[in-house]
This record gives structure tokens, sequence and C-alpha cells, in this order.
């Protein structure tokens, strides 16, 4: 496919932009999709061995060279063509870190691949409803921004599209900790240890409450400022969409924590359905649009997470009984709710977006401080952290946001 689109580039400029100036850049994109598959694919093979920190590394190393080409390049004049050439070679420096890791790790001499050849049949059971899901997740993605085009202005389509990218951020957050959780949940499983991944879902899911619970509805109660201070004063009126996308990311709360058991547990027609029900629901509710907008657009979408939600847990208890920590749950949603509600107060009482910085300080000192006083956070959460990041740089974090008791 790749090789076809990379032919018929100056066709696809013709068709797309009227002009053939842009099958060059058409051209990098396309050999940049397919480092990109590569890379993730590697990657990938480094989550199952858990190499996490080596995943975050270059991870981070790919970014960097990314912006510094990319301001590289537009300085020297490049334009649209230096972008994609700063994107291109982020993801080159990301393959070419991968490999050698992954190297390291697979057998490809002809001996090793004999048993793969017999094992193409299940494989491709395996991958292709995932191949399906993947496919409808792509198209669900753009899915609300034809209906913007179909049946609103199109001007309101970047107002939509800024206000879900900054939601989105907090989206990656979760997602990176589902993926985290992954080796976990995959040995677990490889085990038959059902009893760990329920273990499993009651220890991450405190995590992934404690975390995503106040960053959704700080943003919801923050919306507004950080709109216009990261986006423009031009994208203010879009903070009604990211406080209504902000408050469904509640989901996230819970869903890092089961996201990945029905995966490693081979589940994937089950993966599959779960990606076509958001859709069917987002066309059952397509009238709000006609009445709110893009809020009843943002409606669409998070009933449609909070849908996805309920049956993740429903399909996951099958495999693994969910039991979440329920004074976590009660105690982080208390908290955040009271966070939220102050921040909001104080911002009728005086708004000013230079004053975000002082909103998030508020609210997180807010927060810590009904968490603290509830000892939710106890000795057992500091051993796991210092486990993970060390004695002294767990000892340091605990007392910089006020637990310190726990330490002695």
């Amino acid at each position: 496919t790749a090789s076809i689109l990379f032919i018929i580039a100056p066709y696809l400029s013709e068709l797309l932009f009227e002009t053939t100036l842009y099958s060059f850049t058409i051209r990098l994109l396309i050999v940049d999709v397919v480092v990109i598959a590569i890379a993730h694919f590697f990657r990938h093979v480094l989550l199952g061995a858990n190499k996490l920190k080596q995943i975050a590394f270059y991870g981070t190393l790919s970014i960097l060279a990314r912006w510094v080409f990319i301001v590289g390049f537009l300085m020297a004049g490049l334009g649209i063509n230096g972008i994609v050439l700063g994107w291109l070679i982020g993801d080159l420096v990301l393959l070419a870190t991968l490999t050698p890791q992954v190297a390291r790790l697979a057998d490809f001499t002809k001996q090793s691949l004999k048993p793969t050849k017999q094992g193409y049949l299940p494989l491709l059971r395996f991958a292709f409803p995932l191949f399906l899901a993947s496919a409808v997740m792509f198209l669900y993605t753009w899915y609300d921004q034809a209906l913007i085009l179909a049946f609103m202005p199109s001007s309101d389509l970047g107002i939509y599209n800024t206000a879900y990218r900054v939601f989105s951020v907090l989206v990656s957050v979760a997602i990176a900790m589902g993926l985290a959780l992954l080796p976990y949940y995959g040995m677990a499983h490889g085990r038959n240890d059902h009893k760990a991944i329920s273990y499993g879902i009651t220890r991450a899911s405190k995590y992934t409450m404690l975390l995503i619970f106040p960053l959704s509805l700080g943003l919801m109660a923050l919306s507004r400022p950080v709109l216009t201070l990261f986006a423009g004063q031009q994208y203010e009126q879009g903070w009604s969409i990211l406080a209504t996308l902000s408050l469904f990311g509640l989901v996230y709360g819970i869903l890092p924590a089961i996201s990945n058991i029905l995966l490693v547990s081979g589940k994937t027609k089950t993966i599959l359905l779960l990606s076509i029900i958001p859709v069917l629901i987002s066309l059952l509710l397509i009238p709000l649009i006609w009445s709110l907008d893009l809020v009843g657009l943002a409606l669409m979408r998070g009933a449609a997470l909070l849908f996805t939600l309920i049956l993740t847990v429903y399909f996951t208890n099958k495999i693994a009984k969910i039991s979440l920590n329920k004074k976590t749950l009660t105690t982080t949603l208390i908290a955040s709710a009271t966070m939220a509600a102050t921040l909001i107060i104080l911002q009728q009482l005086v708004y000013s977006t230079a004053l975000l910085p002082l909103y998030v300080a508020i609210g997180a000192a807010i927060y810590l401080i009904i968490i603290r006083v509830s000892k939710i956070i106890n000795s057992q959460d500091y051993q796991l952290l210092k486990q993970v990041i060390g004695e002294k740089p767990a000892k340091t974090l605990m007392k910089l946001v006020g637990f310190s008791y726990i330490t002695k």
C-alpha cells in the first residue's frame, strides 16, 4: 500500500490540493508512516520484555530530535517540508535506538523461524480482529470531524479539534499507564494466576484514580483559562467542549487498570466488539448535535466512552474478579470534586488566564490536603514507589507532597 501511494503521490497532491507541489511532502509522510509502523512494532516487543525504562528514554530522545530538527529546518526556510522532515528524523532516531535492543531479544535465524511458519494461522486468528478494531477506531477518530463538516460551519472544526487535542493529553497519560501494566498482566495470565490479575487491578486502579480523577476534574474546572492560554483567545469558546470531555475523562481513572486484560487473554473478538459499540452509540446520539451543537458532539463521544468502560468491566470480570478500593474511589472523587468546585468559585471571583499557575497550585494543595487527611496513601504505597524509583527519590517525593509520616 505504501509503495502504491508513494508512486501516485503527484496524483494525490493534485486531488487534495489542486497542485503537484506537495508531491514530495506526501512521499515524506508515506515514508514516515512506514518507519512509525516498524518502530511501533519494535516498541511493543520491548514492552512485552518489560523494558519500560528503555521505551521511555528512546521515546524522549526521539521527541527531542524531532523538535530540534523541526526548528532548524523552519529557520532554514523549508516550511512544511521542514516540519515533515523533522517528524521523519525523529521517528528514524526512535527506530535506530529500538532496533539493537530488539535484535538482542529476538533470534532471527532460519532455524528459529520454522516454528513460526507453522503457527501463522493461530497468529492470524488472534491478530485479524485487532486489525479490524484498529481500523474501526481510526475511522471513529475522524467520525466526529466528519459530522462537524456535515452538519455545522467549517469554522467549528478548528474549535472542536483544539479542545479535543488538549483533552487528548489526559488520554495519553491514561494510555501510558495502561501500557505499563501490560507486562505484569501478561506474566500473570501466562501462569494462569487470576488472583494475581485481580490483585493487580485493585492496586493499579488505586494509583490511576489518584492521578486521573484530579487531572480530569481539574481540567474541567480550568478548561477556559487552559484553552485560552495554550491555544489562543480565538479558541476560548471551546471551553465548554473541553469541560464536557474532561468530565467524562473520569472514566480513565479506572479504564487503564483493566484495558489490556482482554488483550493478554486473547479475547480479540471481544476487543473488536468493544470498538464497534462506541460507533453504534454515536449514531444513536447524533440528534444531540442538532440541539447542543459542539457540546452535543462532546456528550456523544463521552457517552460512548462511558459505555466502553461499562462493557470492558463486564467482559473483564469474567476473566478476573474486579475489586476496586472503595475508600480510594470515594475519597479521590470527593477530593477532586471539592478541588474543582473551589476553582470554579475562585474563577467567578477573580478570573485571569495569567492566574492559571496560581489556580493549579491552589487546586493541588486542596487535593493533597484531603488525600493526606484521609490517609489512603500508606507505607505499602511508599514501599512500591521505592522499588520503582529508588529509596531517596521516593522519600523526597513523599515529603514534597506532604506525606513524610509514611517514611518515618
